[in-house]
């Protein structure tokens, strides 16, 4: 390892002696270790003596790849005027290929880029497909005999490999109207000391637009800091709010506190959240709110029952020793540590429910083409049938049923509900022959009974024909997809984010469930076999399993 890195000091240093005159040019930036709230960076280099008009736009291209400092390395190539007033933080792009430099008029270069993605100044990251060129353009002028940009866009560009390394996920917390739950939204931001004042900042701006229809913030509307910082010391994250923030109640406070405290506690170094106003602090004792994660221990199904996965001769679930040779059922759901099990066949959707000593089997629907079966965390069973344009059956805990009418086209594939049961994401494979996995929201009653979906986000597959999916935590998906040569492949989907392709099953799949934390994924064959992912290695695991699931 350490001749290894003696390597890469080396071609470090060769590769930074001269500035590159393309963005595409591969100087071997270093990696610097991280300090303090600083992340991992690229560490580019400054401008050199005499360097050209097109070299300096070039190398300020380049420098975004160093957030460390506020930009401090990009500021070099800037104007003394413009670097206090370049702002690098309203917008990122994320380009596909090389720029085109084209010189305008003497002092003006303009540079093509194609943009495959983008990222705003509230960290929302949006994919643009197909991908758009545009055009950037930059002022240049001498300062003590050397080029320097006196304006510029106020952005950065970076590759997709460069953004996986400079940016980091944020989840801002956000919460259902009947602040029952915590519901995350996706950001994308570089890990800094300035990270935790850009999430609030975030959260003040409010929801994606896609989740405005379910969500909330119990932070009154218009509140704002009263400096634009949000202060770490000593663990305590300070955030001190105007006389706006007064209007919330005891209760809303509470709420307030608890969204605080989830979105800035996954900062490294933060324990605590402080909340004052006008620089007067407030004693706020935060909710118990559900901000449930990760699915629950998995279970599987086979001829001797349900069996939960990892424990070396337990005992199937009292009363599914014989369901398997009574119904021969294809897909499993489990709730209220499986005193419920529902499955289905090719006859309908069946509840078993254990109480004390007695036992029940129901039938609740004759649906005949379930794809998949799940539970929510309130304890309503969903049922997604084939066709994709016939409605979701969802039997709520009080045993009553319901529908949830669909507006989709084509084949549903799969149907799964993240863990804190606001979302719900489907694989669809329309009359076309596209796929698309489309994630939308859910609005429920007082009861927490859902009463309807709402449009959301579209995602397209990019490996092939979606199989199967699950949550993994509580912002991204795990999808199997068929490739063309009818293998298995398995992708990790942000939902505002880039996708990042896994170590390949061994085998074709049929079912994909996220495990615990140390049990990365189980995949369970078209044969039968349980293998599982830890790490980037696959392993097999138990044989004769006929379907998985989370306990909810």
């Amino acid at each position: 390892v350490r001749r290894l890195i003696a390597v890469l000091a080396t071609l470090v240093l060769s590769g930074c002696a001269t500035l590159p005159t393309e963005l595409d040019v591969q100087s071997g930036p270093e990696l610097v270790a991280p300090t303090g709230q600083e992340f991992s960076y690229y560490s580019p280099a400054g401008p050199t003596r005499g360097a050209t008009e097109q070299e300096i736009v070039s190398g300020f291209l380049a420098a975004g790849t160093g957030p460390q400092n506020d930009y401090s390395i990009a500021r070099q190539y800037l104007s003394e005027d413009f670097a206090q007033r370049w702002q690098p933080a309203t917008e990122t792009l994320i380009r596909s290929g090389a720029p085109a430099f084209r010189e305008s008029g003497g002092t003006v270069q303009l540079v093509d880029v194609n943009v495959s993605a983008r990222l705003d100044e509230h960290g929302r990251y949006s994919d643009i497909t197909p991908v758009e060129s545009t055009t950037l353009r930059f002022q240049l002028v001498q300062e003590a005999g050397q080029w320097r940009i006196s304006a510029a866009p106020n952005l950065t560009v970076v590759t997709q490999p460069v953004f996986s390394v400079v940016f980091r996920e944020f989840p801002v917390y956000f919460v259902d109207a009947r602040y029952q739950y915590l519901v995350p939204d996706l950001r994308w931001f570089p890990s800094r000391a300035s990270t935790p004042t850009r999430l609030v900042a975030a959260l003040l701006t409010g929801p994606s637009e896609w989740l405005q229809s379910s969500v909330t913030s119990a932070i009154p509307e218009g509140t704002r800091l009263t400096i634009n910082a949000v202060s770490v010391q000593d663990g305590v994250a300070r955030v001190d709010f105007d006389a706006n923030a007064l209007a919330a109640d005891a209760s809303s406070r509470g709420v307030m506190l608890t969204q605080l405290r989830s979105t800035l506690l996954q900062i490294a170094g933060v324990t605590q959240v402080a909340i004052s106003v006008n620089d007067s602090p407030q004693e706020i004792e935060p909710s118990e709110l559900s901000d449930a994660t990760t699915l629950g221990t998995t279970f599987a199904l086979t001829d001797t029952g349900v069996q939960r996965l990892g424990v070396v001769e337990e005992l199937p679930l009292s009363g599914t020793g014989n369901i398997v040779e009574r119904f021969n059922p294809l897909h499993l759901a489990l709730f209220d540590g499986g005193r419920k099990v529902g499955f289905s066949n090719e006859d309908g959707v069946y509840l078993l429910e254990r109480e004390g000593q007695s036992l029940s089997i129901n039938q609740l629907s004759e649906t005949e083409t379930v794809v998949s079966l799940e539970f929510d965390s309130f304890g309503s069973l969903w049922a997604f049938p084939q066709d994709a344009a016939e409605p979701i059956e969802i039997y709520e805990s009080r045993g009553s049923s319901k529908t949830l009418i669909s507006n989709l086209e084509g084949t549903r594939l799969w149907g799964a509900i993240s863990p804190e049961g606001g979302r719900l994401v489907q694989a669809i494979e329309r009359p076309t022959g596209e796929s698309r996995l489309i994630v939308e929201t859910i609005s429920r009653d007082t009861a927490m009974i859902p009463l309807r979906t709402n449009e959301g986000l579209e995602l397209r597959p990019v490996v092939g024909k979606p199989i199967s999916l699950t949550w993994h935590g509580s912002n991204g998906l795990r999808v199997l997809e068929q490739t063309a040569s009818g293998l298995s492949a398995l992708s990790e989907y942000s939902l505002t984010g880039p996708r990042r392709a896994l170590t390949m099953p061994p085998v074709v799949g049929v079912q994909l469930l996220s495990g615990s934390s140390s049990i990365s994924t189980y995949l369970l064959s078209e044969d039968g076999e349980l293998w599982i992912l830890t790490g980037n290695t696959w392993r097999q695991g138990a044989s004769g399993v006929i379907a998985l699931s989370a306990l909810r």
